[in-house]
């Protein structure tokens, strides 16, 4: 098992996590609703399991928040004026699809990997709020197992395996975004640690999740299916270690992981027909891991809010223009099957084009055709909501894990292992439902290809495609400002922010990011 032993290693990260602000819910019923811990400290916090529960729930809370960025009221450094949904810019953003129709300076940034020198671009480059959920684990993991008041053995071997496995899950998506990272499994470390390699961290995220399975159940009793994917499960915790071991190139363990999930028969491909359900609502046996960010909670952004406020437009918020859009041509080409003879049905869910020619004011009617407007002009809706024109208060849920993605990543390993027919399989199975023809070449590199395509299409703007390029190597190929030798140098991961330099002799920036500024 990986252990922390680089004791003399600093990073100040983890100084002044022990007071975190946190939400305040209302009803202690289900677990998203147990009252959190507003400030733990040593001597209040650990009592019985209700502050244990509010701990845990703390925890998720945090790991929500930073997926969705920093803000001014995280640090006084930033000059953005709220969170912008920060999981898009780090999965999708720099992966060659997406356009700016409005011609915002900084998504066009994003978009070329000019990501220090625009000063609202910044905040990406933090990875303070991760940390943040990471000691929150810490302290979880020292304290809780001194509780006994109001606990059953059981309950408290989930909340302590449920920690532990968003543990693991903050290190593997730090170290997605950023390569190299931190190692903190420690409460109240304030020794500062330098950056492990990105190998030596997705082994620790593997052991982590492997001691955290035994006590994760499937599912949590007396709670609905969206609360219940929106938490540590056995099925997230496999898909985890599926992801984890893909990065280690070891595709014998991450297909036998998958192979779990699938075995368990929890899981379904959700029909077209539902995807409503699937994308709007999180409602869905589709679901294996996801992050919702409820309205009633207060997760939303002043202003700028959710990232479904620059996909959207009037109908559904109050934005008269679109920030962000895939353009015609490029849909195109990700859909060859809908190119030729609009069989893929995924088309007309994912994307819409509205009538720009109507008032601002009023809400505007939507085209039957999802490609009728132009070039720039096609609505990115795969995550839809009312159609009230609500712009600040957007709330949805941000898949991390689903089905689809699995069933694709099982074929992808698969295919790696030379195991071509079942491969195949995996993969047809989502082919089939998007109503597009089966694939049936037995051709290794050319079916490791169409694998890597429908990810492409099935899991657009769902926030993997860039690490599905990065993990490979291949971010180059497709976004014309990131060359080959530069991917090689490191430009395919966020540099370091500066905040984690300070009083750290031993914080060393990416290769990549100290040439280009």
């Amino acid at each position: 098992m990986y252990t922390n032993s680089n004791t003399g290693m600093k990073n100040n990260i983890f100084l002044a996590a022990l007071a975190v602000l946190i939400l305040t819910l209302s009803s202690c019923k289900d677990w998203l609703d147990e009252l959190p811990i507003n400030t733990v400290t040593e001597d209040q916090a650990w009592q019985n399991a209700s502050d244990a529960e509010g701990a845990v729930a703390a925890a998720f809370s945090i790991f929500r928040r930073g997926l969705s960025g920093l803000t001014k009221d995280d640090t006084p450094s930033t000059t953005r004026n709220g969170s912008w949904g920060d999981y898009y810019f780090w999965g999708d953003a720099r992966s060659g699809d997406w356009i700016t129709p409005n011609n915002d300076g900084d998504w066009q940034a994003g978009f070329e990997n000019r990501l220090i020198a625009r000063t609202q671009l910044e905040p990406m480059t933090n990875w303070r709020l991760f940390y943040r959920a990471i000691e929150q684990c810490n302290l979880v993991l020292e304290r809780v197992p001194e509780i006994n008041d109001g606990f059953t053995e059981n309950r408290k071997a989930e909340l302590l395996a449920e920690t532990r496995f968003l543990r693991a899950m903050s290190h593997f998506y730090a170290a997605r975004i950023w390569g190299d990272v931190p190692v903190n499994l420690q409460a109240r470390n304030v020794e500062p640690l330098g950056r492990e390699p990105l190998k030596e961290v997705m082994k620790m995220v593997v052991d982590e999740v492997e001691i955290a399975l035994p006590d994760l159940p499937w599912e949590y009793e007396d709670m609905t299916r969206k609360l219940s994917m929106s938490r540590g499960t056995k099925g997230a915790a496999l898909a985890l270690q599926a992801h984890a071991y893909m990065w280690l190139n070891e595709y014998e363990l991450a297909s036998d992981k998958l192979q779990l999930i699938i075995g368990s028969e929890k899981f379904d491909l959700a029909p077209i027909s539902e995807f409503r359900n699937l994308f709007d609502k999180g409602e869905s046996n589709e679901v294996v891991f996801q992050l919702y960010y409820d309205n009633q909670f207060g997760e939303f952004s002043d202003y700028y809010g959710h990232i479904l406020t620059y996909y959207l437009t009037n109908p559904y918020t109050d934005r008269s223009n679109l920030s962000l859009a895939v353009p015609k041509s490029k849909i195109l080409e990700i859909f060859p099957d809908y190119a030729r003879d609009g069989s893929d049905k995924r088309v007309a869910e994912f994307f819409q084009s509205i009538d720009f020619s109507g008032s601002a004011s009023e809400l505007r009617p939507i085209f039957d055709d999802p490609l009728q407007n132009g070039e720039r002009q096609i609505m990115f809706a795969k995550f839809r909501k009312v159609k009230d024109r609500s712009y600040n208060r957007m709330d949805s849920p941000v898949p991390i894990f689903r089905y689809a993605d699995l069933l694709l990543l099982k074929a992808e390993a698969d295919a790696r292992l030379n195991r071509l027919g079942d491969a195949i399989t995996y993969l047809n199975l989502v082919r089939e439902r998007a109503d597009i023809p089966r694939f049936t070449r037995e051709d290794q590199p050319l079916l490791i290809e169409e694998i890597l395509a429908e990810r492409r299409r099935e899991l657009i703007g769902e926030y993997h495609r860039v690490y599905d390029l990065v993990r490979l190597g291949r971010l180059h190929e497709f976004n014309p400002f990131v060359s080959e030798q530069a991917e090689k140098d490191g430009a395919g991961f966020f540099p370091v922010s500066d905040e984690a330099f300070a009083n750290n002799p031993n914080m060393e920036q990416t290769y990549y990011w100290q040439f280009n500024q």
